[in-house]
């Protein structure tokens, strides 16, 4: 991107750096394809996050006692974690070209581990022990000051029989200590664990997705595999075995097909509601996983917690009724956004959009990374680096401003690892700040490196949320780079 000298002074910044998140992923793999999908694609995120737990759980669709004629969903299946990490461990060697932090094949193995067999809470107590409930202890208990993230793609006993343990075991203040690190991010609800969770402890901070969470590769929003396939299941198959199931290596070989449910000669929607659980976290200059109401790749949450907000998937299980003995409880839920794509014009505005209105970057994004499986270095796209006012960092920007101020920033320091041309596009994200007339407000030239933006007079004490989007000007795959602006606005 060719430097651009701004007439306008550019406005001061404050950079805030944001660590890397710790994750553990609870998952019922076994139970459909959908989670042994979204293995596949967080392994090929694993040098973005901390990964502490991989953890084969129960749900209300898999436990012990569950008598389904598939035998796979009658216990939980954590050697379908190691062969996807085995895999994995073949292909880093040609990840490392591409990009650092690649854990090891070991460093993974020594993460897995197995939740309680059993439904719920019936599997939660004394002597319901687990190497996975012990794997989030000692992730909650470690010298490390950093929250923990549980993303939940199943049942949350495991998480339950780990806070059931530390309690027994800890001082009130350490136990006190742990719970102010978590943070969960439950899919759904696939047991009564959850409920029982935010019953006891309404300290944590327990994020729960109903419809949003289903949004991530769906039938609504935009369409990013072959507009001409008969339906959205076809055709997001179409693309998958194309660019992740076959000449990308093994591990996209174990990426396997979606059947819908009862349905089994169609094909269903990719990953389905799991990825959206953790795939935030990826965007280090986007999302900032303390500030959920900001939002990101994986949606974006209300401001407060709401009474009684049941767990959607017991219904197809009819289990509906084991949550009512831990009631009330309180979670965060999911909200939406307004938003007009800017490639077709159609304006979205649904439980889904703040997930959906990222599906061309994520996807591009994933294919991009199988490529790195399997190319060179040559041959294989790379992200761009967004830059903000000369800071090439993906540092959090704040801003203080005065109502009434003009605000210059300017992005020409970004740049591209292939040597690609860059396209910037600035907008502001109404939802994600407070000042109510944000989606009136308009940029002088959001497209171009420089862009102004004058602060309202009625804008004293709210914020705004502005977003850089940097792109690589290439015909496949397409990436983005982010950066995110938070400006704090003052009457004097």
């Amino acid at each position: 991107m060719a430097t651009h000298t701004a007439a306008a002074a550019l406005t001061p910044c404050q950079f805030e750096s944001v660590p890397r998140s710790r994750v553990v992923i609870l998952t019922d793999m076994g139970n459909e394809a959908d989670d042994s999908q979204t293995m596949v694609r967080l392994l090929m995120y694993s040098n973005q996050f901390d990964i502490e737990g991989l953890i084969a759980v129960s749900s209300c669709h898999q436990y012990a006692g569950k008598n389904d004629t598939d035998p796979i969903r009658n216990n939980v299946q954590p050697t379908m974690i190691t062969e996807r990490i085995h895999a994995y461990g073949k292909v880093r060697a040609n990840l490392l070209l591409h990009a650092s932090d690649w854990p090891t094949e070991d460093d993974l193995m020594a993460r897995v581990g197995h939740g309680p067999a059993g439904y719920g809470m019936d599997d939660v107590g004394d002597g319901h022990t687990t190497d996975g409930s012990d794997l989030i202890g000692r992730a909650l208990t470690s010298d490390d000051p950093r929250p923990l993230y549980v993303c939940i793609n199943a049942g949350a006993n495991c998480l339950a029989q780990a806070l059931w343990d530390l309690r027994t075991r800890l001082a009130p203040d350490a136990f006190a200590t742990a719970l102010a690190k978590l943070r969960v991010y439950d899919d759904a609800g696939q047991d009564n664990a959850g409920a029982w969770i935010a019953r006891n402890y309404p300290q944590v901070r327990y994020y729960r997705s109903q419809s949003q969470v289903f949004s991530f590769m769906n039938n609504n929003g935009p369409v990013t595999w072959n507009p001409q396939a008969p339906y959205p299941g076809k055709g997001q198959h179409d693309w998958a075995r194309e660019n992740v199931q076959t000449n990308h290596g093994p591990l996209g070989a174990l990426y396997p097909r979606r059947e819908k449910w009862q349905h089994p000669e169609i094909d269903s929607t990719l990953e389905g509601g799991g990825t959206s659980t953790w795939i935030g976290h990826v965007n280090h200059g986007l999302y900032f996983p303390e500030h959920p109401t900001w939002g990101g790749w994986g949606g974006r949450f209300a401001a407060h917690k709401e009474t009684n907000l049941r767990a959607d998937q017991l219904k197809w299980a009819a289990l509906v009724d084991t949550e009512n003995k831990f009631m009330p409880f309180q979670m965060v839920p999911a909200t939406t956004d307004q938003w007009t794509d800017p490639e077709t014009g159609v304006t979205y505005a649904d439980i889904g959009t703040p997930i959906y209105r990222w599906r061309r970057a994520y996807q591009n994004d994933f294919q991009a990374r199988m490529d790195w499986c399997v190319e060179p270095f040559a041959r294989a796209n790379h992200h761009p680096i967004a830059a903000i006012n000369g800071d090439p960092t993906n540092r959090l920007v704040r801003v203080t401003a005065t109502a009434g101020s003009p605000l210059t920033f300017d992005a020409s320091a970004s740049t591209d690892p292939d040597g690609n041309a860059l396209s910037v596009r600035w907008w502001l994200y109404p939802e994600a700040g407070t000042y109510p007339g944000a989606r009136s407000l308009s940029l002088a030239n959001p497209t171009a490196p420089v862009t102004t933006l004058t602060i309202p007079l009625d804008a004293a004490g709210t914020t705004l949320h502005l977003i850089l989007e940097v792109t690589d000007q290439v015909a496949l795959q397409p990436l983005t780079a982010y950066r995110r602006i938070v400006i704090m606005i003052t009457d004097t």
